[in-house]
């Protein structure tokens, strides 16, 4: 039995046995223009129309702005995060190789002491320092600064191979809170060190070495600058110890502009044969016992134009520290400093400049055979002035301290 076609006057069926598409397949469009995309349904087939009204606007907006601001805070306190985790040695402020790195130091037009007659930085063709030529290591330091020379009589002082570093009042206060202490340990050339390091840590080229509160109005004017280091009344009245600088009104010493404003102790431990005498090794006990039972003490020694260059002293002098700083059970990191040349003053009967060379090699070998560092004094005052023919000045008391501030600055 055929079936019979519906009418079109017959109703059509229920939706719900032949649902009718809202939007019909291509195969079942009747004209031929091209299809366009419908708009997006939504339930019972009613079209959703998106408008773009001010709030939605604002909503984005916000949001926006919401995400910024959280990058921005992060990006302010990254330091918090970084900052405990990441050492580095400091490094020499100076920005070009004209700059008097001296200038902010107390009594630097009165003495005369220019920056750029100490130290030259490494150069680049625009007169800018150039970090990459510093020393990198304590060996390279040491062998750099011991066989340097000077281009010219009593001309600033170059190390051969790599650059150290001159750093400034500030920074040798940061290179020294690495320690519990520091102790000089030797005789006067030792000495005139010691005075120089003080002036580089109290920031006065005119009265940094000296105990001023102990000193009389014209004690202190005769004893300014040079005479630190040349009178042999004012030598007496220098500094020996960390304690005689926070005396001075009760208070951690400020003789300069740039003076640390707290110092950690350090003292100079007068030896000028072996053994030494008694009371060099209480002040040796008494600097050690004070400072940070939890950090190091460098212990700078030399012993050389009170004992006129005797090697058997000198290594007799090195065990004997040496023994004395192990039985403290402290972490005493050791640099032997080589002596100086003889000045150009002196007369050079029976070849006193071949011997103090050899002194200075055999020293230096003798002290690093038993776990010493050593540094070379020889020709960093080779064609340096000698105001008596045996002692330097200020100048090379600078620079002598400066290069053992270097090797503190690498432990």
């Amino acid at each position: 039995m055929s079936r019979r076609r519906a009418s079109h006057s017959e109703p059509m069926a229920s939706s719900s046995s032949n649902e009718a598409f809202a939007y019909p397949f291509i195969g079942m469009q009747q004209n031929t223009q091209p299809q366009r995309r419908g708009p997006i349904e939504g339930p019972n087939g009613r079209r959703l129309v998106r408008r773009v009204t001010w709030r939605s606007s604002t909503y984005k907006l916000m949001a926006s702005l919401w995400v910024l601001g959280v990058f921005y805070i992060v990006w302010l306190i990254r330091d918090i995060f970084y900052l405990p985790f990441y050492t580095e040695q400091p490094k020499a402020s100076s920005t070009t190789t004209s700059e008097d790195f001296l200038m902010q130091y107390a009594g630097h037009q009165e003495c005369g002491i220019s920056g750029l007659s100490l130290y030259e930085p490494p150069r680049t063709s625009d007169q800018r320092l150039s970090t990459d030529l510093y020393c990198q290591g304590r060996d390279s330091l040491l062998s750099a600064m011991s066989n340097g020379g000077r281009h010219g009589f009593d001309e600033a002082y170059s190390s051969q191979g790599c650059f150290y570093r001159w750093y400034t009042n500030t920074e040798v206060c940061q290179i020294l809170q690495k320690f519990g202490a520091v102790v000089f340990v030797g005789d006067e050339s030792l000495a005139d060190i010691y005075a120089g390091f003080n002036i580089l840590l109290r920031g006065d080229l005119a009265v940094g070495a000296l105990r001023t509160s102990r000193m009389t109005k014209e004690q202190i004017e005769k004893c300014r600058c040079e005479s630190q280091f040349t009178s042999t009344s004012c030598i007496p009245l220098r500094v020996s110890s960390s304690d005689q600088v926070d005396e001075q009104s009760g208070r951690k010493a400020a003789s300069g502009s740039g003076s640390c404003t707290a110092l950690i102790p350090h003292a100079f431990v007068t030896a000028t044969a072996s053994p030494a005498s008694k009371s060099a090794h209480d002040e040796f006990q008494r600097v050690s016992r004070a400072g940070n039972q939890g950090k190091p003490i460098p212990v700078v020694q030399s012993l050389s134009l009170s004992t006129s260059h005797s090697l058997m002293t000198a290594i007799n002098s090195m065990d004997e520290w040496l023994t004395f700083a192990k039985a403290s059970k402290r972490d005493m990191p050791f640099l032997w400093v080589g002596p100086t040349a003889p000045g150009h003053q002196k007369p050079a009967g029976n070849n006193i400049h071949a011997s103090s060379w050899q002194y200075t090699m055999d020293a230096s070998e003798a002290a690093q055979s038993r776990g010493m560092e050593a540094l070379g004094m020889y020709n960093a005052t080779l064609q340096a002035d000698s105001w008596d023919g045996i002692h330097y000045g200020e100048k090379v008391a600078l620079v002598q301290a400066m290069m053992v501030i270097n090797w503190l600055a690498m432990l």
